[in-house]
C-alpha cells in the first residue's frame, strides 16, 4: 500500500484524490485540540501543507494520573524493600541467636563426650584392676585345689600315723599295768 502512494506520488495525483477509485483506501482525518487552546474551542482544521503529529496528545489529568500511579509504585516498591530489610535484620538476629544457642549446646555435648570417655576410662581401668583380681583369685584357687587333691593323701598317712601312736600308746599303757618298766618319752616322727 505504501508503495502504491509512493508511486502515486511521483506520477503527480494528489493525496486527495487518490483514494475515491481505489475501494482499499479510506481517508479518515482526526482533529486534535492544541494544548495552547481553552477546553471549549476547537482548532480549526488544519491546512493540507501541515504536517499532522505523528501521536495524539493524551490529557493532562492522565499524565498527572500515570505519575501519581509511578510515584505510588515506586512507594511501594521502597516501603516494601524496607520491610523486607527489617525481617531480614530480624531474621539475622534469631540467627545469631540460634548460632549462639547451637554453640552453647555443641559445648556442653563436648563436656558431656569428655566426661563419658573419662568414664569409660575409669570402668577400663576398674575392669582391668578386678580382671587382675579375679586372675589372683583363681591362681589361688588353683593352689587350694592342688593341695586338696593331696589332702586325702595326707590324711591317709596322718591316719596311718595316728594308728602307730594309739599302738605305741597301747603298748606303753600295757606295759606300765605290768610294771614292765618305765615309760619312755615319745617323739614325734
Amino acid at each position: 500500500m505504501q508503495a502504491a502512494a509512493f508511486k502515486d506520488k511521483q506520477k503527480g495525483i494528489p493525496d486527495n484524490k487518490k483514494g475515491v477509485d481505489d475501494p482499499a483506501y479510506e481517508n479518515i482525518t482526526l482533529t486534535f485540540r492544541n494544548r495552547d487552546q481553552p477546553k471549549g474551542s476547537h482548532s480549526s482544521p488544519k491546512k493540507q501543507g501541515e504536517p499532522f503529529s505523528d501521536s495524539a496528545q493524551a490529557p493532562d489529568w492522565l499524565h498527572r494520573a500515570i505519575t501519581c500511579l509511578y510515584i505510588l509504585l515506586v512507594l511501594l516498591c521502597i516501603i516494601l524493600l524496607v520491610w523486607i530489610l527489617v525481617k531480614n535484620s530480624e531474621m539475622s538476629q534469631d540467627l545469631l541467636k540460634l548460632k549462639s544457642d547451637l554453640q552453647n549446646v555443641s559445648i556442653s555435648a563436648q563436656q558431656c563426650q569428655e566426661e563419658q570417655m573419662q568414664g569409660w576410662s575409669k570402668v577400663k581401668q576398674n575392669i582391668t584392676v578386678i580382671q587382675k583380681s579375679i586372675s589372683a583369685v583363681m591362681s589361688k584357687v588353683q593352689t587350694c585345689n592342688k593341695k586338696l587333691e593331696t589332702l586325702p593323701a595326707d590324711i591317709d598317712q596322718i591316719k596311718t600315723q595316728l594308728d602307730k601312736i594309739s599302738e605305741k600308746l597301747q603298748n606303753i599303757q600295757t606295759e606300765s599295768k605290768l610294771g614292765l618298766g618305765e615309760v619312755e618319752p615319745w617323739i614325734w616322727p
